[in-house]
């Protein structure tokens, strides 16, 4: 349990500011070994402005919810918890969409960090809002900062992860990757906007779905002086849980979605870039089983938008399931032979 009261965090903070300016976003389940060393990290944040921690537990059956419930019993100005009384990740799509709830409740800045990772650095969010605030002209839509990566047993991994600026469109093309325990950003997305609620739920990657959201709005800034942030890999976490065919295949069907989502929002071209970059992981492994349920809404993508009308995006799809190849231009003809029809 963090030492100081909640007295002691809050008494350099503005007392005009009447909300708070930045939320801590975090997401939590089975994480009781891990869940206190990422909740003082936010505790003990240096600012002078107010700041809070919304969490969300999905049901976790390891008594992390408990530990959650004391650090909120102590703060309870600055810790608001969210508990499931059945685990909705497991639901997919038919869960809670807390991802919007929590961003609804949230500030104008959001910083995250899930609850098996933590932060090293005690002026981390003041530097980061002091950023985004000093940006008159919101030319960022966000800011982030160095990365290190740990195995369970606090072993530091060697990985490469981004330190440089990006601009909206590498952002929205995925050409700059961010750590996102290290970023904070503007609260600027409006999660219940029809297609984006319906979308968001099937997607795994979750993290690069809202960098490509954000790049709408501006461009994202690297800041080398915040020390590095903690990512922790163990078999206890979503991503590092499934081995390398399944992450493939997670990839796969996230792009996918991020081409319907952008399809329907008349972004023809981001749904493109997706569907392409989805395609292209089908064709990286030999071994990766792609089942007829898995390519279903490709093809209908295609036969919607007219990608089969681009020549290379043809030849790839061909290369990588010359089985359905002849089946799918036998529907593209069936669809124009009734276009045809009607204009007659």
């Amino acid at each position: 349990m963090f030492y100081k009261t909640q007295e002691e965090i809050m008494k350099n903070w503005d007392k005009s500011i009447a909300k708070p300016l930045c939320s801590v976003i975090c997401y939590s389940y089975n994480h009781k070994d891990f869940i206190e060393q990422a909740l003082d990290s936010f505790l003990e944040q240096q600012t002078n402005f107010p700041f809070e921690v919304i969490i969300h537990d999905d049901c976790s059956t390891d008594g992390t919810d408990k530990i959650i419930k004391e650090y909120e019993k102590k703060y309870p100005k600055i810790i608001k918890a969210m508990y499931e009384s059945e685990n909705q990740y497991s639901k997919g799509k038919n869960g809670n969409y807390f991802v919007g709830t929590m961003h609804k409740m949230a500030g104008k800045y959001i910083a995250f960090c899930e609850s098996d990772d933590y932060w090293n650095d005690v002026n981390k969010l003041q530097i980061q809002v002091d950023f985004l605030e000093n940006d008159k002209e919101e030319k960022f839509v966000a800011c982030y900062h160095h990365c290190d990566m740990i195995d369970s047993n606090g072993n530091k991994i060697d990985f490469n992860f981004c330190t440089k600026d990006g601009t909206g469109d590498d952002m929205q093309k995925l050409r700059i990757w961010l750590p996102y325990r290290c970023v904070c950003y503007r609260n600027v997305i409006d999660f219940f906007e029809p297609n984006l609620k319906y979308y968001l739920p099937k997607i795994l990657n979750g993290d690069t779905f809202l960098w490509t959201l954000l790049g709408k709005y501006g461009c994202v800034k690297f800041l080398p002086q915040i020390k590095p942030a903690v990512y922790r890999l163990h078999q206890g976490g979503i991503w590092a849980g499934l081995d390398k065919e399944e992450q493939l295949m997670t990839h796969i069907k996230s792009f996918m979605n991020f081409s319907f989502y952008y399809s329907k929002i008349g972004d023809y071209d981001l749904a493109g870039y997706f569907l392409m970059k989805s395609i292209n992981h089908c064709m990286e492994v030999d071994s990766v089983k792609v089942n007829l349920k898995d390519l279903k809404p490709i093809i209908k993508q295609m036969l919607i938008n007219g990608y089969l009308g681009n020549g290379s995006l043809k030849l790839a799809f061909y290369i990588a399931f010359p089985r359905f190849h002849l089946f799918i231009r036998s529907i593209e003809n069936w669809v124009k032979q009734k276009k045809n029809k009607s204009n007659t």
